[in-house]
């Protein structure tokens, strides 16, 4: 199955950027999954770069499907059992710890099986994705009551991700599919209450992308985990790249004559965001691989958009 249609209402936001991915997903055919054969879709996702210091916000996703995660974990507790002494958690900001340190390359082998895409969304602070949220979220809508007590930076990064995310599902998932999304821990899921208030943005977003209907859709926090960090480990693969994009993208020199750079070897970077950029550039695996920049254009009009597309033995 190659990329399906998408809403004309995605062409109405985010200043035309969805329309440069669609051109790459029509060229590249071949360096999308494929999930024709699957029950149901399984996204995670993870953030970073909300840190004043951080030029860029970073949203990384990994979608797959539940059969795949399924043939996932064998792997996945296999690299537990010979890297951990118990049940911590692997995270970017905590490879410090020997037994993360040991556990990050098998687990990102590990994941390379999966049969899904990795995309992340680098998105430049001083970027205008949503010229107006007039008429995307009105929250003068009765429907709408319940975010009127939501802060509205939450609620926006709320409304960005969940964009991103229906973007991907409306062009790769197909009729009757089931979605669940697992989102790390985070202010947007900060408590039960606001778990069902997302889920209902979520279904009405994801509506204004599809042109097909899905089945159920479900969203859950690692606080579903079962304490096998099963939901946990698979939430580890965007939160590494997130942590790792934004890492490159903090350094001084990191655009060079206005033109994105991916770095492999640098000396300001840490040796786990080598690590996890080599494994990146990993790109003959069954896990597809995106990276997506958002920058203002020079003119200070609209947005320029870049990617680096893993495929093959190339890098574009």
């Amino acid at each position: 199955m190659s990329w399906q249609n998408v809403s004309t209402f995605s062409k109405t936001i985010f200043n035309g950027w969805n329309a440069d991915f669609v051109d790459l997903a029509k060229k590249h055919v071949n360096s999308f999954p494929d999930f024709d054969n699957s029950s149901t879709l399984l996204i995670c996702s993870d953030y970073s770069g909300e840190s004043s210091k951080s030029p860029y916000v970073v949203y990384s996703f990994l979608l797959t499907s539940l059969e795949s995660w399924t043939m996932f974990e064998p792997k996945r507790l296999e690299v537990r059992k010979i890297c951990f002494s118990d049940t911590r958690r692997i995270a970017f900001k905590s490879l410090g710890d020997i037994q993360r340190k040991k556990a990050l390359i098998p687990l990102l082998e590990a994941a390379n099986d999966l049969k899904g895409l990795s995309f992340t969304v680098a998105v430049n602070k001083k970027s205008v994705l949503c010229p107006s949220d007039k008429g995307l979220l009105d929250l003068s809508n009765p429907a709408f009551h319940m975010f009127k007590k939501w802060k509205r930076k939450v609620l926006e990064k709320a409304f960005l991700i969940i964009h991103f995310i229906s973007f991907i599902i409306a062009g790769l998932s197909k009729e009757k599919q089931n979605i669940i999304w697992f989102t790390d821990e985070d202010d947007i899921v900060a408590n039960n209450e606001r778990v069902c208030e997302i889920t209902k943005l979520f279904d009405w977003i994801c509506s204004t992308y599809l042109e097909h209907d899905l089945g159920h859709c479900r969203i859950g926090t690692s606080r579903c985990d079962n304490g096998k960090n099963q939901i946990e480990d698979l939430l580890a693969i965007p939160d590494l790249v997130a942590g790792a994009i934004s890492e490159q993208l903090s350094m001084d020199n990191y655009q060079i004559d206005t033109k994105r750079v991916f770095f492999l070897q640098h000396s300001d970077l840490s040796d786990k965001t080598k690590n996890i950029s080599w494994w990146l550039l990993d790109c003959n695996k069954s896990l597809k691989k995106l990276i997506y920049f958002v920058d203002p254009s020079n003119d200070g009009i609209g947005n320029i958009s870049s990617f680096f597309h893993f495929y093959g033995d190339k890098v574009e």
